[in-house]
């Protein structure tokens, strides 16, 4: 993911990633982006029409890079228990290395001012995890099941230890250096795809 460099525009985005992350987009303004900037609030209007620009502009290089990341990992000429394996370490490797920009991914994946683009970022990455469960239920590898659940089960999985990473390293302190629960994770995912054993009645 590509790091800030020197110019005024990457400052703003660094600033807004950060703000965007810890207290929100709703409490989030302008002026305070330019004071976390350091730079005047007309500065930030000749880089951005309004916030809603500098969070989408964020939100499609965030989706872009962490899209790219996983698919650059991914050998889609493995099998199944390859590409999962694959596909979650690289996972793994973003949620320790990029943290605050995945917190900001998951406070803003359906937020309403989300344009076009944004929108159809996020619908590029839905299908490449759903198209990845289907291949694995077409290859009886993953239960039958329609790959929207799965898709929570899989991505809401990753969401939720990116948010329990970021906590532990905002508030307690904790760099998110301890992996075992991520390890753990990834084995209990698999057994979830995997493993059928129905116990509650589905109702149709």
């Amino acid at each position: 993911m590509d790091k800030v460099t020197n110019t005024k525009g990457d400052a703003i985005l660094e600033a807004a990633l950060h703000l965007f992350a810890t207290q929100g987009y709703a409490e989030t303004n302008v002026p305070s982006i330019a004071k976390a900037a350091q730079i005047g609030v007309g500065t930030v209007y000749r880089y951005f029409k309004n916030k809603d620009s500098i969070l989408n502009h964020l939100f499609q290089k965030v989706l872009a890079v962490f899209l790219s990341e996983i698919q650059e990992a991914v050998d889609e000429h493995a099998d199944i228990q390859a590409q999962f394996s694959q596909l979650f370490d690289a996972s793994a490797g973003l949620m320790l290395n990029y943290t605050p920009e995945l917190q900001f991914m998951n406070l803003n994946v359906f937020n309403e001012v989300l344009d076009d683009d944004s929108r159809a970022a996020r619908a590029k990455v839905i299908t490449y995890y759903t198209d990845f469960l289907q291949r694995g239920q077409d290859a009886h590898i993953f239960v039958h099941s329609s790959p929207d659940v799965q898709l929570v089960l899989l991505y809401g999985s990753v969401q939720t230890m990116v948010s329990f990473l970021w906590a532990k390293h905002r508030f307690a302190k904790i760099p998110p250096a301890d992996t075992r629960n991520i390890r753990q994770l990834k084995n209990q995912l698999w057994n979830a795809l995997t493993v059928e054993r129905k116990i509650f009645v589905e109702e149709v």
